[in-house]
């Protein structure tokens, strides 16, 4: 059974939702990869050398917009599996992020620190406070992009749990219901596969000879 039903505040069902979250990840993705290749042509035409952390943001990007296309794919051709590699890729690049950015916040701190030790009073106040209010900023964005992704993951990994039940069979589709003639309804068995029917109970009597 699927972990959701519905997505997107409930005005679409999973298969819908699964497709706005491939767009969203796609235009998403579309942004960070404009914005780190300028800064990585900025570093590379003033002499600098590309940071390891720009290379690899840059590879997670492009692997996200390749399986944000299979995605959709996958739901237009009904291809589960699909769906399964775009929330595998997810979550394994969202935790490639986090220990980035883990260890983008330690090498700052430390610049703030040697740059805040150099000075006193207002100015390393100045300096702590406006290091770690960009700190801050970083983590609540990544924060509020990961909230969204443990949404958008469970939206596409509902759909793919719908279309392997129905590849199994495990989704219903029909009734039957049993009734007894001279009775008000009381209980109704539903079988996979079946057409409605009506079954009437006549009363009979038997006699021993």
């Amino acid at each position: 059974m699927a972990i959701l039903q519905r997505s997107c505040c409930g005005c679409c069902d999973v298969k819908g939702g699964s497709i706005a979250v491939a767009i969203i990840w796609m235009v998403l993705t579309v942004i960070g990869l404009g914005y780190t290749g300028w800064g990585i042509s900025v570093v590379t035409a003033l002499g600098g050398a590309v940071r390891p952390t720009d290379a690899v943001t840059l590879t997670i990007y492009v692997v996200t917009l390749i399986v944000s296309i299979l995605l959709i794919i996958g739901v237009v051709k009904e291809t589960r599996q699909l769906l399964l590699v775009w929330v595998v890729v997810i979550i394994i690049s969202m935790v490639v992020e986090l220990i980035m950015y883990i260890y983008v916040t330690v090498v700052v701190m430390g610049i703030i620190s040697a740059y805040a030790a150099g000075t006193s009073g207002d100015t390393q106040a100045a300096i702590v406070g406006a290091g770690l209010g960009g700190i801050i900023a970083v983590w609540v964005i990544w924060g509020i992009f990961f909230i969204l992704t443990v949404y958008g993951c469970l939206v596409v990994y509902s759909h793919y749990q719908n279309l392997r039940d129905a590849a199994l069979g495990l989704l219903p589709q029909q009734g039957m219901v049993v009734m007894q003639q001279g009775m008000a309804p009381q209980q109704g068995m539903v079988m996979m596969g079946q057409p409605v029917m009506v079954v009437n109970q006549q009363e009979t009597k038997t006699q021993a000879y």
